[in-house]
């Protein structure tokens, strides 16, 4: 089937289900938004796919383990992100809910789903695949946002949007709000109590063990102030930052504060890292490419991040590490919270933000116009404040 097809079928599902949604005696219509959590035994939460949108919403995670305290929570997330909620409590059972497989792959997880009897889930992702899997498995009470998917979710809410689905793309879809305030206003239409926003993970003694062995085997002294370059590269090109300019920032503030820069790379930025390192008089951690575990626990022991809108920021956020963000196309409004460490750049343009993969136009300004100087400044700022390096 081709992915014309699958996406017209879930059209198709989600216009039967807003029809049905408007006739009596059905039970998919909104309902009271007070949930007892006494009556709650089994809850499905459908996590965020992206790294940073599954570290926003750790907070609500907690809130959800605290509201229902003794229900069975089951987690469908990316496999990727599974080691993220080690050494958590949030979750009794996690499920794989893999990128595509089609058709086939959305009844899987619908069956998978109704076997479990769950009383109440709560879909994070906006997206009509993750809200039709919870309609067609039954469970009667389902949270979510509505918009995009009309009688799929019977509690939830209506974000306000900047433009429909079949209007010229031009910047975000939604009114941005920050992701964790997105997530808690969505869990307030449950009537639970209120909670926090501050993204949380826990390392591991393993992990922890591990980076710092990996640091001295690369020439890294124990207590070495650290810092952290993230290319950022895996989202498109209209986030990067050209290579020569993350290697200045090294020789900085290696040469003024001792620092020894690592650059921290993905799967598919070996290359790119390796040429900044090799630029910059840095280390490119590749060999191997960190999985998030250990990712999380360089990203603790950091005294100063430089990067992109990418995931690796929001760990840092979550440690209370220093970031100077260079934020692109993307819009600053769906990443503001926890900016007391943040110092973020960002230019003014008139096509900014597109929140496009690649530069519509061609010329990348909204990243190539950030200068070196600029990122300098921000950092030494972060220093200054926090006192995260000597020199």
């Amino acid at each position: 089937m081709s992915a014309r097809q699958i996406v017209e079928s879930v059209r198709c599902a989600i216009g039967v289900a807003g029809l049905l949604a408007t006739l009596p005696g059905t039970n998919i219509g909104p309902v009271s938004r007070t949930v007892d959590p006494d009556k709650i035994e089994r809850i499905w939460l459908r996590a965020p796919n992206w790294l940073g949108d599954f570290v926003m919403a750790t907070a609500s995670f907690q809130r959800v383990r605290a509201a229902f305290p003794n229900a069975h929570v089951t987690a469908g997330m990316r496999p990727y992100l599974r080691s993220l909620a080690a050494g958590a409590d949030w979750f009794d059972e996690i499920v794989d809910t893999p990128r595509g497989g089609g058709l086939a792959g959305l009844w899987r997880q619908v069956r998978a789903l109704r076997r479990r009897r769950c009383d109440l889930a709560i879909v994070l992702p906006n997206s009509p695949a993750t809200g039709l899997v919870p309609f067609l498995a039954g469970v009667p009470l389902r949270l979510g946002y509505r918009q995009g998917r009309p009688g799929l979710m019977n509690l939830g809410r209506t974000a306000p949007v900047r433009r429909r689905f079949w209007q010229r793309r031009d910047g975000p879809r939604r009114m941005p709000t920050p992701m964790p305030q997105y997530y808690h206003d969505l869990l307030d239409e449950l009537g639970i109590p209120a909670g926090g926003q501050h993204p949380v993970l826990a390392v591991s003694d393993e992990a922890d063990r591990w980076v710092a062995q990996h640091l001295r085997e690369r020439g890294v002294a124990d207590g070495q102030p650290l810092l952290l370059l993230v290319v950022g590269a895996n989202f498109g090109s209209s986030k990067l930052w050209q290579p020569q300019n993350f290697a200045a920032v090294a020789r900085h503030f290696q040469g003024r504060h001792g620092m020894r820069a690592l650059v921290l790379v993905g799967p598919a930025e070996v290359e790119l890292g390796e040429q900044i390192a090799a630029e910059g008089d840095a280390l490119a951690l590749t060999a191997p490419v960190l999985p998030l575990e250990t990712l999380q626990a360089v990203v603790r022991r950091g005294a100063l991040m430089v990067t992109g809108d990418t995931g690796p920021r929001h760990m840092a956020n979550a440690f209370d590490i220093p970031v100077v963000c260079l934020i692109g196309p993307s819009d600053p409004s769906y990443t503001d919270y926890c900016m007391e460490r943040t110092e973020l750049l960002r230019k003014d343009l008139d096509c900014s933000p597109c929140q496009r993969k690649t530069c519509p136009l061609g010329h990348h300004r909204c990243m190539k116009d950030i200068t070196v100087a600029e990122v300098v400044a921000a950092g030494e700022r972060l220093l200054l404040r926090h006192g995260a390096a000597s020199g």
